[in-house]
């Protein structure tokens, strides 16, 4: 039994080698930059009469608000999330196929963003789209943490000299977005503006992590890893 197991450790450590960390993280960038990008394209074309064409340009412009709205604020949550991402998996040293997977399942559904975001662009005032945009960047930043938590977890894939207060920083700094997304999911029944609103709280909330944890200067391990 004992000899079937060091096979499988010896199997496991012959995975992870052969894992780079420079491949997965540019295969996560190209990905964040997909999703981003794609969100511009989502924006539709100003419908114009061709005989009233500088007449109806600017009203046709700024009829689409909306959808610059569901851009603006996609593509700082992607951001959010990117450099939250780059974080993390700037301090873990070690790879196997479980945190690799659980990063593919990450990056299937920042991939799927755009289409929620598009939906919001059109219907911003319908309750149950506007659930389903908050869900979507929910759930997204749930797996970011997730990946953090696994990484962390008793310095599974961390360096081991990093800090516990560190650690839940990170992890406490990623839930910030999705735990807004969440909580705001109720306030659309009341009405979707005030659950838009609430989503300023993200930047916040974030400061106050920020001021909580003292977390100004990150530490020379953190230097040395970002």
């Amino acid at each position: 039994m004992d000899k079937k197991v060091k096979e499988e450790e010896k199997i496991e450590k012959e995975v992870s080698g052969l894992i780079s960390e420079n491949r997965v993280i540019g295969f996560s960038d190209a990905v964040f930059a997909f999703a981003a990008t794609l969100l511009v394209l989502k924006i539709d074309l100003p419908t114009i009469a061709p005989g009233n064409f500088s007449n109806d340009f600017v009203h046709a412009l700024t009829s689409l608000w909306p959808q610059y709205l569901a851009n603006i604020i996609s593509f700082l949550v992607i951001g959010y999330y990117w450099l939250n991402h780059h974080a993390i998996f700037g301090l873990v040293k070690t790879y196997n196929s479980t945190i690799v997977w659980i990063n593919i399942i990450f990056l299937i559904f920042l991939s799927f963003l755009p289409f929620p975001v598009d939906l919001y662009g059109d219907y911003f005032t319908t309750p149950i789209v506007v659930v389903f945009y908050s869900a979507s960047l929910a759930l997204v930043g749930y797996i970011l943490a997730l990946i953090w938590w696994y990484a962390s977890a008793s310095h599974r894939l961390i360096n081991p000299e990093l800090s516990n207060k560190s650690i839940n920083y990170y992890l406490v700094r990623i839930l910030v977005a999705p735990v807004v997304f969440t909580l705001s999911i109720p306030l659309v029944y009341i009405h979707p503006a005030i659950a838009q609103i609430s989503w300023l709280f993200i930047l916040v909330a974030t400061i106050a992590v920020n001021r909580a944890f003292k977390m100004k200067k990150v530490s020379e391990i953190e230097k040395n890893s970002i």
